[in-house]
């Protein structure tokens, strides 16, 4: 009994130093991981080579590749010309605006991270919203969420879906036939939320449409030849992404030689290119590997999950309820991807158990994702959305998050409940 309690303090005190801030979260988890690997040893219940074991390489493989794809295009300007024209289509309406740009940026999120989305969407729309003289706040908003929402659609969306793909051994098109239809249907059914709850906000008239009208988007393309090889690559990928079951290729093998393919076609600096890897991020994720696989080791997550087998004796579809709304909670409040690891092997043994596994995947995918939205700690994608807001004239603060983007977050998990009740997850 010794183990267990012993590897989940060291889990428990790394993820309360990480949502704290306490500590630099790599170095946190590197520090959980180091102890995790000592102490494993010295107790006997875990080793550097089971520790080596526990990194998923495919997960993080996938994850290299998609940053570096997307790195290469955004140099080309590609992203800037999609905002700047949509911005333009939206005839300066803040509701239109927001529409057009929060889907855009839901849709852009299931092809590549919703941490590269906002990242290169938020500061592009902050500037057409000063241009135009409106209040940003409700189209930061509900391109942030919408971004979060939108990633659950895919594979290569969302860092937790890339998790429970690896692990579950569930293909591009898997994620696509039993995702993309209800994450579609959340999608523009928040946005619709966020009209009504940002309704005051969205009824100013802009003042200066004429000045974004001027605005020559072909200018933001700055390799306009790089740019169609990039999207090239990107089209390989994902081609490869939807054959890769018959082909027998991993996904994270795909990524890469996606961005071996940019690479080769553009020929960037290497330097500038790897620059833009979150190599903080694959930090984080291969030491949280590290520490969950020691707690693993131990037998405490295949005995909680052991423990809840009678509830779905009892009724499958409570079963998948509580599960839902536990994995939709505790993804908001601990992040989307911690849990996702957390939550992984006990699936995997529920699985084991006769459980079923496929539609219990699905439950966590969508769990995670979409409560991922209900506190800003949910996800990276929140965290950095919210930070660079502060550069607006309307930042998005807590208060703010909490009436509309937990409310969206809320709604999504009960229209998923009474897709559950309804037998159809």
């Amino acid at each position: 009994m010794l183990n267990p309690i012993i590897a989940s303090t060291i889990l428990i005190a790394a993820l309360y130093m990480v949502i704290t801030e306490k500590m630099d979260k790599v170095i946190a988890v590197s520090c959980g991981a180091l102890l995790m690997i000592i102490v494993g040893q010295m107790l006997g219940f875990y080793s550097q080579k089971k520790a080596l074991l526990a990194i998923d390489f495919n997960t993080l493989g996938l994850l290299l590749g998609m940053m570096i794809i997307t790195s290469i295009l955004k140099r080309t300007g590609f992203f800037t010309y999609i905002a700047i024209t949509l911005a333009k289509i939206s005839g300066g309406r803040p509701w239109k605006l927001m529409a057009i740009l929060g889907v855009s940026t839901a849709f852009i999120s299931m092809l590549v991270d919703n941490v590269t989305t906002i990242v290169i969407i938020v500061p592009i729309s902050i500037l057409v919203c000063d241009i135009l003289g409106i209040n940003p706040l409700p189209i930061l908003m509900a391109e942030v969420v919408l971004s979060i929402i939108g990633g659950v659609a895919t594979l290569v969306g969302d860092p937790p879906n890339i998790f429970i793909g690896s692990a579950a051994g569930l293909s591009f098109n898997d994620f696509l036939v039993n995702l993309f239809p209800v994450t579609l249907v959340v999608v523009f059914f928040s946005l619709f939320i966020l009209k009504f709850i940002h309704r005051k906000q969205l009824s100013g008239k802009p003042r200066n449409f004429q000045a974004v009208l001027n605005i020559d988007a072909k200018k933001a393309i700055k390799d306009p030849r790089g740019m169609l090889k990039c999207l090239l690559a990107l089209g390989v990928t994902f081609s490869l992404f939807f054959l890769h079951e018959s082909l027998g290729l991993y996904p994270s093998f795909i990524a890469l030689l996606g961005a071996g393919l940019a690479f080769l076609l553009l020929r960037p600096n290497p330097e500038d290119i790897f620059h833009d890897v979150e190599w903080p991020l694959l930090a984080f994720f291969t030491c949280f590997f590290v520490i969950v696989g020691g707690l693993q080791e131990t037998g405490i997550l295949s005995h909680l999950a052991k423990k809840t087998v009678f509830l779905a004796d009892v009724d499958i579809r409570l079963y998948k309820i509580v599960l839902l709304w536990v994995t939709g909670i505790f993804s908001s409040m601990i992040g989307a991807v911690p849990f996702t690891m957390i939550m992984i092997p006990i699936i995997k043994t529920l699985s084991g158990l006769g459980i079923n596994g496929g539609s219990l995947w699905w439950i966590l995918a969508i769990g995670v994702g979409f409560g991922a939205a209900g506190l800003p700690t949910g996800s990276a994608a929140s965290i950095i959305g919210i930070s660079i807001s502060k550069k607006s004239r309307s930042p998005i603060d807590i208060k703010t998050w909490l009436s509309s983007a937990t409310v969206v977050a809320v709604a999504s998990l009960i229209f998923v409940t009474i897709l559950i009740l309804a037998g159809l997850f």
